[in-house]
């Protein structure tokens, strides 16, 4: 999961430095994401939790970095996409 993220807690074969990813159903109807519901409408929400997997040792980073590199209105596109789930 990357620095800070380890919440210690096991789910099925992940241990308490990995987590399990929930399907994407229903991620548009959220208002709290991360494990453990830290990003917030008030935090930005998605976005926080997308850049939030980009910590050291994250398998996220290259994904997350290629996200950071799109145009802004690209970035939107997927997060509008996401919203709609």
């Amino acid at each position: 999961m990357g620095t800070g993220l380890a919440d210690h807690v096991q789910q099925g074969g992940a241990s308490g430095d990995q987590f399990r990813t929930a399907p994407l159903w229903g991620v548009g109807k959220r208002i709290f994401f991360l494990h453990d519901g830290r990003a917030t409408p008030a935090n930005g929400g998605l976005v926080t939790a997308i850049l939030a997997h980009s910590s050291h040792g994250s398998e996220a980073k290259k994904v997350i970095r290629r996200f950071t590199q799109l145009p802004a209105s690209d970035q939107q596109a997927i997060i509008d996409f996401l919203r709609s789930l």
